[in-house]
């Protein structure tokens, strides 16, 4: 409903009155009212209103003030904790009743959220040193809620009260409450530096703080240093302090993070939770996670840990529980019967909270204004606070003793004239009478006591002086305030007290008072107060580390506990992993049995076979043209029999995409290395190896293939080689490298051999592009090993097959038929080359290739290895020459 008193006003420009006729009215140009009419650009009020609203956002609720590191709800409810007198040796209080006292006194806002921040105040997992004791359900680690304030209680913890230490003695200013009727600090004394030691976390308007904790005796010994040296900077306070200190414990990794944010007022580093193992029963190991990392919720990062498991993630877990107590947190992860453990671990530190990262942003309110602070600028505020409040208390204690002392002299001067005393205050009517007859008397006057006994008798001060001494008037002059402490004494009091206390209490005073003009005459012995307080603090509250700071380059990395050895890594046809020592595969003769290999399901089969070192980095490519990056020690050690680990478990890849090409390298950053590229339909291309360096989790373009296509072979060249291409139906092309430009990792590549419509590329090979000859004269054997489905082979030199241009239709390199099949690989070998051919059903044979019969381009070949009807082929790789060097005995058949 619409003020008759005040009608709304047309908008600015607006002519009309909604009738059509002319203004009129109050409105009207000329009426009266006009001119208080001010015209306001919209931008700038908006502008100057949302500036006004986030400084009352940044100062009134969500920074912490350098000097006391509280936000204003916080110094609320510790002001209401201690005006209510709930110190640490009284009893607790209802909550309901502390949050109803900030709320109604100082805190006009939400009961809830006064609440929530009482109970942050007393949580020993939220604040490294809490400030409230608190009594009944205050929540959990596993982010139970506290329970409601009507049933909870508090009080003080003895640390707060060195926060509030001095308060009634002047040493802040204090400013009216919300509604005036009472005053409130604007900022606590604080002894100790609380923004440092107990961290802050707020988000402002356009900013925000995430100030860690830190160690109370650490910080206290930086701030002393400080205090004694104010020239001090970053380097001395370093020397004190190492780092953060949760209250829930863990390991942080990276001092260059947090050195950066002591410097600057940001940084970043990692938490980890600390964890250890145990063997269990049946020779398994369990990891025991002991601490975690700061805020985080202990139920939810099991319940992470347990839908790994389910979403088959993390496969090596066999059950999660939490047995923690009284005594302590104890997570419990079993493993599977030969699982890594360090291998889990750095899974869980990927997946899950157990490793989280700590923005470190050093915000606070410096003068009222926002500020970004290092380390050392921060304590420097927290000790000119420090030396402001001990003065400001020195003062106070100053002006309470020369009042003391000035009480004092007027005690010993009514002592002195006890009689006289006496009797002016029974001749006096009343409490002002004798004030004023006191007063006068000892001015030198003399006076006439009215109404009472002694009506009209006159008391002269020189005759009524004790024994008779004459003393000067001025030395007899008593106060208005000396009276009234006279007055206040009953008089018995006044007789009974001895003039040798009164002398001893007063020379104590003026002990004082000369102590307290020299603290304030004094820089040095102001801050020597300042130390003395700082070192009680620290005795009575300090405490050992809880978290363990760690460098970067101090982690211990897998590889320093995984031999370097040669392994043999085998894919399935269903995309499981595996690796195996090379040594549990002994030697055998041409055309021998071989052994069981890899355990596989009736509908699997080993489809991919690659030996190379445990610290070797494995490049997967997938059958769309992308590429993940894998070590081989993270590839599960299941033993020869072993099914292995599924890729998707491994590696992060997207839908429908299968693993087809590995390659293993041990230097991604190597100059003058290519990988080449072969796909199905005969395009090849080549990029430098360094474009692959920086692989993230999921994956990136190694090759653009079209939608028909999928890549079919990859290898590592120096950009000199010669290419040969080996297709299904036997025909094979070899050009030189140098035919094939460099390319960026999206791009497409080149023709490399024109094939027909039924016909595919099997197999791609590189060889050098000049052949070297030894000291016997004979050439280096570069001869191409084809092995067939049917399990036959045989070696090629590779100078039977003419050097043509890349996209030519190729050669006949097999003579294909029922009896030996189509061709299914092709390696490269020498002389000492050592061959593991694995079939479909999962027999691995290893044969020296020089029993392998060398023929010609046109020749079916030799058996390899024995199969079953149904059996194939799957894969044939060569083992690498240091390999060799074993002598390994026959395995009897």
């Amino acid at each position: 409903m619409a003020d008759e008193e005040n009608p709304q006003l047309p908008l600015e420009g607006d002519s009309s009155n909604g009738t059509g006729d002319p203004p009129s009215g109050i409105n009207a140009p000329g009426a009266p009212g006009a001119a208080s009419l001010i015209s306001i650009n919209i931008e700038d009020e908006m502008r100057r209103s949302y500036l006004d609203y986030s400084m009352s956002v940044i100062i009134g609720r969500a920074l912490p003030e350098v000097r006391d590191g509280l936000k204003p709800v916080h110094r609320r409810i510790l002001y209401t904790l201690h005006e209510m007198g709930l110190q640490y040796n009284k009893k607790y209080t209802k909550c309901a009743k502390v949050v109803g006292q900030a709320m109604g006194q100082y805190h006009p806002h939400g009961d809830s959220a006064i609440y929530d921040t009482l109970v942050r105040l007393a949580q020993p997992f939220s604040l490294r040193y809490p400030l409230i004791d608190g009594q009944g359900n205050f929540g959990s680690v596993d982010g139970d809620p506290p329970a409601a304030m009507r049933y909870t209680e508090a009080r003080m913890m003895r640390i707060a009260g060195e926060m509030l230490a001095d308060i009634d003695m002047e040493t802040v200013d204090f400013t009216p409450n919300y509604d005036e009727s009472t005053l409130e600090p604007t900022v606590l004394p604080a002894r100790i530096p609380n923004l440092i030691v107990n961290g802050s976390g707020g988000i402002a308007v356009g900013m925000a703080t995430n100030i860690p904790p830190h160690n109370l005796t650490e910080v206290v010994n930086a701030t002393i240093e400080l205090v004694q040296n104010p020239q001090g900077g970053l380097a001395e306070v370093l020397q004190h302090v190492q780092g953060p200190d949760f209250p829930t414990g863990g390991f942080i990794y990276g001092k260059s993070g947090i050195a950066n944010a002591y410097r600057t007022g940001r940084g970043r580093f990692l938490m980890r939770a600390k964890v250890g193992t145990e063997n269990i029963s049946g020779g398994r190991q369990a990891i025991i996670v002991t601490e975690i990392p700061y805020q985080v919720n202990k139920s939810k990062l099991i319940e992470r840990v347990a839908d790994l498991v389910h979403e088959k993630v993390i496969d090596d877990i066999s059950d999660v529980r939490d047995e923690s107590d009284r005594d302590g947190m104890r997570i419990v992860i079993e493993l599977k019967r030969g699982t890594e453990s360090q291998i889990v671990l750095n899974q869980l530190y990927k997946h899950t909270q157990m490793q989280e990262s700590f923005s470190m942003i050093f915000l606070a309110v410096v003068n009222n204004q926002p500020r970004e602070l290092p380390l050392h600028e921060a304590i420097h505020h927290f000790i000119d606070h420090r030396v402001d409040v001990v003065r400001r208390r020195t003062a106070f204690l100053l002006r309470k003793a020369r009042d003391r002392e000035h009480v004092l002299l007027g005690y010993q001067i009514a002592l002195d004239h006890l009689d006289s005393v006496i009797r002016i205050i029974r001749g006096s009517s009343s409490r002002p009478d004798a004030r004023e007859n006191l007063f006068q008397f000892f001015s030198g006057r003399t006076i006439t006591v009215r109404g009472n006994a002694m009506e009209g008798v006159t008391l002269d001060p020189a005759k009524y002086l004790n024994d008779g001494i004459t003393i000067l008037p001025a030395t007899l002059v008593l106060s208005y305030r000396q009276i009234d402490t006279i007055l206040e004494l009953q008089l018995y009091r006044l007789t009974q007290i001895s003039i040798d206390e009164i002398m001893r209490e007063l020379n104590e005073v003026r002990g004082n008072i000369a102590e307290f003009e020299s603290i304030l005459a004094s820089e040095k012995k102001l801050r020597d107060v300042i130390v003395k307080e700082l070192e009680a603090v620290r005795d009575q509250y300090g405490d050992a580390r809880r978290t363990h700071i760690l460098d970067e380059t101090a982690e211990l990395q897998l590889e320093d506990l995984i031999a370097d050895e040669q392994v043999a890594v085998t894919v399935s046809h269903s995309q499981y992993l595996k690796r195996t020592p090379i040594s549990i595969y002994r030697q055998q003769r041409r055309g021998g049995v071989g052994r069981i290999g890899m355990k596989t399901r009736e509908e699997d089969f080993v489809q991919q076979l690659i030996v190379n070192s445990t610290h070797a980095f494995l490049l997967c490519f997938t059958n769309t043209g992308r590429m993940y990056w894998l070590k081989i020690y993270e590839i599960p050690d299941v033993g020869a029999a072993g099914r292995g680990k599924s890729m998707a478990s491994l590696l992060n890849l997207q839908p429908g995409e299968q693993v087809r090409n590995i390659l293993a390298v041990r230097n991604l950053e190597e100059d003058g290395k290519f990988i080449f590229f072969a796909t199905r339909k005969g395009t090849v291309k080549k990029t430098p190896l360094k474009d692959f360096c920086n692989v993230q989790s999921r994956g990136i373009i190694a090759i653009g293939i079209d939608d028909d296509d999928e890549l079919i072979g990859v290898r590592i060249t120096d950009g000199k080689q010669i290419i040969f291409l080996a297709t299904h139906e036997g025909l094979a092309i070899r050009f030189p490298e140098d035919g094939v430009r460099s390319m960026g990792r999206p791009a497409y590549g080149v023709r490399g051999i024109d094939i027909q419509k039924k016909d595919y590329v099997v197999g791609l090979a590189a060889t050098p592009a000049e052949r070297t000859t030894g000291e016997d004269g004979k050439r280096d054997a570069s001869l191409i090993l084809t092995v067939t489905s049917n399990g036959y082979g045989k070696r090629t030199d590779v100078d039977e097959y003419r050097l043509q241009t890349r996209g030519g239709k190729g050669v006949i390199n097999l003579k294909t038929s029922t009896k030996n099949g189509t061709v299914n690989a092709i390696q490269l070998v020498d002389e000492t080359s050592e061959l593991m051919v694995i079939s479909q059903y999962g027999k691995i044979i290893r044969i020296d290739t020089k029993t392998i019969r060398a023929a010609g381009r046109s020749t079916q070949g030799v058996k390899l290895l024995n199969l079953d009807p149904e059996d194939k082929v799957a894969a044939a790789v060569v083992i690498p020459p240091e390999e060799l060097k074993d002598d390994l005995p026959p395995l009897l058949q």
